[in-house]
């Protein structure tokens, strides 16, 4: 049976929502790149591999212990997959937010090789 993209989106949402580091990580390849949708540089941050990955996602969590994303819509195919979602949150020191963006996944044997992170932000 080939990679069911469907599936694999769907469980992507559900381990972020659940804060499953874990399920997280079981998705990524080793080698894996993340770029989240925040930090100073322009790109945001960049995490390089599962030891740097594992952390920068425990960190969000405990910054933003109520953080969820629904999915909006999304597109997906063996190797790239687009994931638009509204992310909710109220993190420790600040007010809640509410935030459209998108996921930018690169897929490499049904495992994220990269993932960048977009979202909607007021300047």
């Amino acid at each position: 049976m080939g990679f069911d993209g469907e599936a694999f989106v769907k469980r992507f949402m559900e381990v972020w929502n659940a804060h499953d580091v874990n399920g997280i990580m079981a998705q990524m390849s080793d080698d894996v790149v993340f770029e989240p949708s925040f930090g100073p540089e322009p790109w945001g941050a960049r995490y390089a591999g599962t030891h740097a990955v594992r952390a920068g996602v425990e960190r969000n969590f405990q910054s933003i212990p109520d953080i969820r994303w629904d999915a909006l819509r999304h597109v997906v195919c063996e190797d790239h997959a687009v994931v638009e979602w509204l992310t909710t949150g109220t993190p420790r020191d600040g007010k809640p937010f509410e935030v459209h963006g998108c996921d930018i996944l690169t897929l490499r044997g049904g495992k994220i090789s990269a993932k960048r992170s977009y979202r909607k932000s007021t300047l």
